[in-house]
């Protein structure tokens, strides 16, 4: 009896310890801890900060990053209400963001900010917040995108991939309808990235904020 109590608690401690490694080594590999904040404690005001990165004023520089993005959402959100009041109807503004990236040394988040101001529907805009702790800078896609050949490449890719999908796309979608700027939203992925377009961008309002995989070979 004693035996088989002494296997049990080994076998717990042995398990314990393979969970304790693999949580140790996720957070090894995570680029930041992302924390939920809310703005002048308004629950549809949402935004992230970040914490628990090795350089520290590259830490402050995202959060104040972020710090001047919600201080423009909330001008928004005023100025929706502002509207809501002048013309009688029940304005609505709220901000949302999702981690899709936290991978030594890259970090991806994507904010939503959706706005109703009246008509038949709100609105919802992305952006994106991408950073690379080892250089010390935000990314931008004119920043992995250096190139017109690049720029090309990952157009035609863009434009293949929509006109084969007309019940998703706007059916006549023209290549030089797709725009890819610095401000495109994106995020990193293990094999590239994935560009983000703007509602009625390349679809209509029905098919949402479109998310495409680009794999870095078609840009490298």
């Amino acid at each position: 009896m004693k035996k088989k109590n002494w296997m049990l608690i080994l076998v717990m401690l042995i398990l314990s310890c393979l969970v304790c490694g693999s949580l140790y080594a996720s957070e090894k590999r995570n680029t930041a801890t992302v924390t939920t904040h809310m703005y002048k404690d308004k629950e549809f005001l949402k935004y992230p900060q970040v914490s628990d990165m090795k350089k520290k004023k590259f830490e402050e520089k995202i959060n104040k990053d972020f710090d001047q993005y919600i201080k423009n959402s909330y001008k928004q959100y005023k100025e929706i209400m502002k509207q809501a009041e002048q013309f009688g109807f029940e304005g609505q503004y709220v901000t949302t963001y999702e981690v899709k990236y936290n991978t030594k040394p890259k970090l991806s988040v994507l904010t939503s900010d959706y706005a109703f101001g009246g008509g038949a529907h709100g609105n919802t805009v992305v952006q994106s917040f991408n950073y690379c702790e080892e250089k010390e800078k935000r990314i931008y896609l004119t920043d992995i995108l250096t190139t017109e050949e690049q720029i090309n490449a990952v157009t035609n890719y863009v434009w293949e991939y929509a006109i084969e999908r007309p019940d998703i796309f706007y059916p006549d979608l023209k290549k030089e309808d797709i725009n890819l700027t610095k401000d495109t939203a994106f995020y990193f992925t293990d094999d590239g990235i994935v560009l983000v377009f703007q509602q009625y961008e390349i679809a209509p309002y029905v098919s949402g904020n479109q998310e495409i995989v680009i794999p870095s070979s078609i840009y490298k």
